[in-house]
Parts: structure tokens; C-alpha cells; sequence
């Protein structure tokens, strides 16, 4: 085994009583008291183990932005007029650095999946997409991330949509979506 996971609680046994971990490439392969081994152990003194958590629909490239975005008034929806206005001011620096930090409070609260929605437009061409492809690899280690692209301004009004989402999709991007706007 590569790591015993030693003294863990399942939820599944209502007893909770603690129990080891056993684990071989990346795969739980025994479950109980296991004998001592030269695999490193951790000690979970206890605690609950369980499944990684999922975020399923997120938007790293816009995370911690509200210092340039005013927040809504209301109950007015109009998030996208107030993004698109400072997305012109986004870097790959920038996206990559505020991205990082809420992915890692997503790992420190059990993420280990996640989808990430990128824009793709003239406005911020593919610096979203190159700093959150280059996030993937860097924290492949703790976290798989999907990356979802999609035209926000739109497919048909946005002449460079259809060309960036093909080269997200020739440089990485495993999904396209699409924008959503409520009906009024």
C-alpha cells in the first residue's frame, strides 16, 4: 500500500467505530484494522473520512472581483453589464491569482471536483483560459477541474465566439456551455 489512513470514521457505520485505511494507487483497497506496514501513515485521530465534495458550477475567472464590480441593488440581476465593463482589465495574472485563492479555500473545504465556467469574448480573449488551464495543472494534486467554456456575450453578436471556442477546445477546455438568462 502507498498510504494507510489510520483511526478514521465512516459515516456509513453508525457505531463509529475508528478503522484504517488502506490505499493503492489513488484506490481504497482495504477497509478495517490493518496490520503494520512501511506504507506512510496519517493518523485521523477519530475524525470523519468521506467523499470528496463536488462544486459543480462555478466561475473562478470572476471570483473576488466585488472591488470592482458594485454590488447589485435589489433585487435587479445585472451581474453581466457590470462584469463585461472590467473584464477588459482582466490579466492572466490576475485571473490565475485571484482564481488560486478561492480554489484553495475549495480545497480546504473538501473539494476535490470541480467545473469551472469560463467567458470567452473579445473582451478578455483567452487570458481566463490560459491562467484556469495552467490552475488545473498546477493543483492536479488535490483537486480534478473541469474546465467549461462559453460565449457570455453571446454566440451570434460576439464574431470572435465561434474561433475562441475552438481554440479553448484544441488547447485543453473539455466542455462548452452556454449562457443563461432568466425570462422577464
Amino acid at each position: 500500500m502507498e498510504l494507510v489512513v489510520r483511526n478514521a470514521r465512516l459515516a456509513a457505520d453508525p457505531e463509529g467505530a475508528a478503522i484504517d485505511i488502506g490505499i493503492e494507487n489513488g484506490r481504497i483497497v482495504a477497509l478495517g484494522r490493518l496490520p503494520a506496514t512501511d506504507a506512510p501513515a496519517f493518523d485521523a485521530a477519530g475524525c470523519l473520512t468521506c467523499g470528496g465534495l463536488v462544486e459543480t458550477h462555478i466561475h473562478l475567472d470572476k471570483s473576488r472581483i466585488i472591488d470592482r464590480c458594485t454590488p447589485e441593488v435589489g433585487r435587479l440581476a445585472d451581474a453581466m453589464p457590470r462584469v463585461a465593463a472590467v473584464k477588459h482589465s482582466f490579466t492572466e495574472a490576475d485571473v490565475y491569482d485571484r482564481a488560486s485563492r478561492t480554489l484553495e479555500a475549495c480545497i480546504r473545504h473538501g473539494a476535490t471536483r470541480m467545473r469551472t465556467h469560463i467567458e470567452l469574448d473579445a473582451g478578455v480573449e483567452m487570458r481566463s483560459f490560459d491562467a484556469l488551464a495552467r490552475l488545473q495543472r498546477d493543483y492536479a494534486w488535490a483537486i480534478d477541474i473541469q474546465l467549461c467554456v462559453f460565449p457570455q456575450e453571446g454566440l451570434t453578436n460576439n464574431p470572435r465566439a465561434d474561433a475562441l471556442l475552438v481554440e479553448a477546445l484544441q488547447r485543453g477546455a473539455q466542455v462548452i456551455g452556454q449562457q443563461w438568462r432568466s425570462r422577464q
